[in-house]
């Protein structure tokens, strides 16, 4: 007896405690209940309005600052404490079982009793009996609850009445926050909520705005049957329905094609707001016909889960399907995952997949050795039944730069299944090319495809430089026959199998003759080409040799030496072209590609009411409103900075994508309004 007396003096003790750094954290907080006194209420009207002030406080803060705050062992009430559960009876809050939040109802009293009792519930709520934790007395005991559902959601608390035999086991200690997976949730089903009172078009509008987001977590609506993305708080440019190509949303969207009313989630590599790939956890949930979706960045460990989950479920798909029908989709871009895919080695450890780098294909993986020395591809091939994992350098599909890569590797039914993740630094980053010499790294990299072509043959070399895993910056290969018929070409693949000697430049200049004339010791040409960024006409300085009969080549497109003067002198000229000429020529000859001149072009702007009038690379934004336009970062007021431009002109500095690569290249733009009229151009350069 003395012991359990003691043992409940510890408990109490214990739960002061926690109360008490509640309180540090949270301050002088009141908890909600119904205006009349306590003292005139008997437990099961207490009872009721300690519900009722949960959700006038949910009506007020909305769900995810009340899963904040009933999360927190401040929000208790004597014995009472707040449980709220989702329509799929997933546990939101209930701060003294906190691990079991995210969880299923019923691991809150087994057998099923809550969750039917929830079906059950309507917005005048009920009573019913069922066990319950009472955290004053450490033991399960006979409870009686009252459960009200409002907006999909159920509210309930309980008080009790007994004491029973069997004491439950020891939760954890609470903590006075919700884990990332309630938060991210309740933020996704405050959202829904939104939709339900204030309809699409505010909840659009609310999700698309930096009000919306918190932190790293913000709010994507997709609309699955028009394949269009309604908001994105955190990446602009994902929204609109042409936007579903732009870097992993592609995968993204195939995970939320399954979405249903039930919360689903995955674990997957994605990027912060800076760009830069971190583990992260996607929640979606369809409602109404549209996908509701967050996320928050995760530990490492989550990733490295869900690369052996990736690597499973095709080990999955293998013993369904067979190798034939494996192979086919594994050489697939259908099989990408953001950063994820897999490459299949045979029995005789030969590749028969690999999506990313096809010219692998054939190759035995115990010859690839890494740029270090590093025998990886004898360590990969060393997979058992039961699993490895292998760490090596490795070309990261997103960044075409090498970068520490940890991958997966099982051995199944004689074949290895392997996948992996890059646990790059911020130093994995630093592109090679770019405080190169333009002129060295040119001919650098066409002797790199000439060593390519050496050790791999025509088939593999022909492969890679065809694919825009070759690109480095706006370095691609182009390369010709013995007969100078184009067989690679990335940037503009219709010209394989034509003639380069029949190229001639736009100014009349026959390039692909001269190019023709390249020799083993190397040429040099300049001529105009279509920019890999713009895809407009550039002056280009190229590089050609001639090797066992080939022609391998590239080139760089040389900079202006002063870009900031180049961009300033042609806004310029384009105002005294507007004076000499009227409105109506301007806009005709600027919206023609006579006027580009390399990446300048002018986006000319009606001051008053914001529509664009002139933009000859990106015809979408003529009668567009310039204050919509937004930057690669959320909420990069880059329209509204464009529309403000004052006469004596400003900068505007902003990040965009770059067209081939997806590449984060920073673009500066030059603003001057004159006339009513706002002339802009600008340049960019590589983040």
């Amino acid at each position: 007896m003395m012991r359990d007396s003691m043992n409940r003096y510890i408990g109490m003790l214990g739960i002061a405690a926690i109360l008490c750094l509640a309180l540090v954290a949270y301050g002088d907080s009141r908890i909600p209940v119904s205006t009349t006194s306590a003292q005139d209420m008997d437990a099961d009207a207490l009872t009721k309005a300690y519900v009722d002030g949960a959700m006038e406080y949910y009506a007020d803060r909305g769900l995810g600052k009340t899963v904040e705050f009933y999360g927190n062992p401040l929000s208790w009430h004597g014995e009472r404490y707040l449980i709220v559960a989702d329509a799929g009876t997933h546990v939101l809050v209930s701060s003294p079982l906190i691990y079991l939040n995210g969880g299923g109802i019923d691991a809150l009293v087994p057998g099923g009793q809550l969750g039917g009792e929830i079906d059950g519930a309507t917005q005048q709520g009920h009573w019913f009996d069922a066990e319950g934790l009472n955290m004053l007395t450490g033991q399960r005991e006979p409870a009686r609850y009252f459960v009200v559902v409002e907006d999909g959601l159920a509210f309930m608390s309980l008080r009790f009445s007994g004491e029973l035999d069997t004491p439950l086991p020891a939760p954890p200690t609470p903590t006075p926050e919700p884990d990332d997976d309630a938060i991210t949730l309740a933020y996704v089903m405050d959202a829904i909520a939104r939709y339900e009172s204030d309809g699409l078009d505010a909840t659009v509008a609310y999700y698309n705005s930096e009000e919306s987001v918190q932190g790293e977590r913000g709010l994507r609506i997709y609309d699955p049957e028009s394949q269009t993305m309604l908001a994105s708080g955190l990446f602009p440019l994902e929204r609109g329905e042409d936007r579903l190509s732009f870097g992993t949303l592609v995968d993204l969207t195939k995970f939320f094609d399954g979405a249903t009313a039930e919360a689903q989630w995955r674990d997957v590599v994605g990027h912060t707001r800076d760009f830069q790939d971190v583990p992260k956890r996607v929640v979606a949930i369809l409602h109404d016909g549209l996908v509701f979706s967050s996320s928050h960045i995760t530990l490492q460990e989550n990733v490295a889960e869900a690369t052996k989950h990736y690597v499973s479920r095709a080990t999955a798909f293998y013993d369904e399907n067979g190798l034939e029908a494996t192979v086919e989709y594994y050489n697939s871009p259908e099989s990408l995952e953001g950063n994820f895919y897999l490459f299949l080695i045979g029995a005789d450890d030969i590749y028969v997949a690999h999506p990313i780098f096809p010219h692998l294909i054939g190759t035995d993986i115990k010859d690839v050795v890494g740029s270090d020395g590093q025998e990886l591809g004898r360590e990969i091939a060393q997979a058992t039944g039961e699993g490895i994992w292998v760490e090596y350098l490795w070309p990261n599909p997103i960044t075409r730069v090498e970068e520490q890569k940890t991958t997966w590797a099982i051995r199944h039914d004689g074949l290895i299944f392997a996948s992996g993740y890059y646990t790059a630094g911020d130093e994995a980053f630093a592109t090679p090319w770019k405080d190169a010499d333009p002129r060295e790294y040119t001919v650098d990299y066409v002797n790199r495809a000439i060593e390519r072509y050496k050790r791999d043959g025509l088939k593999a070399m022909k492969a890679y430089y065809n694919s825009v895993a070759s690109f480095e910056g706006q370095w691609y290969l182009f390369a010709m026959d013995e007969n100078d018929i184009y067989i690679v070409h990335s940037l503009l693949p219709r010209l394989i199998g034509t003639d380069i000697k029949d190229m001639v430049g736009s100014d009349g200049f026959e390039l692909g003759k001269e190019i023709a004339k390249a020799t083993e010791e190397g040429i040099w040409v300049e001529y105009l080409w279509p920019h890999p960024v713009t895809l407009k006409e550039a002056p280009k300085l190229g590089y050609a040799v001639r090797h066992d009969g080939l022609i391998f080549a590239s080139g760089y497109y040389p900079e202006v030496e002063d870009p900031e003067a180049y961009t300033k002198d042609y806004v310029q000229k384009a105002i005294e072209y507007y004076d000499r000429e009227g409105l109506e020529a301007t806009v005709a000859y600027y919206n023609s590609q006579d006027s580009v001149d390399g990446q300048w072009y002018l986006y000319l702007i009606d001051g008053t009411d914001g529509l664009g009038l002139v933009h000859p690379v990106i015809s979408l934004t003529i009668g567009r409103d310039v204050r919509t336009l937004e930057g690669l970062i959320a909420g990069e007021p880059v329209g509204e900075l464009i529309y403000d431009a004052p006469e004596e002109g400003y900068w505007i500095q902003f990040l965009f994508a770059h067209s081939q690569t997806s590449e984060t290249l920073t673009r500066y733009i030059w603003a001057v309004r004159h006339d009513g009229l706002i002339f802009t151009s600008g340049y960019f350069n590589e983040e």
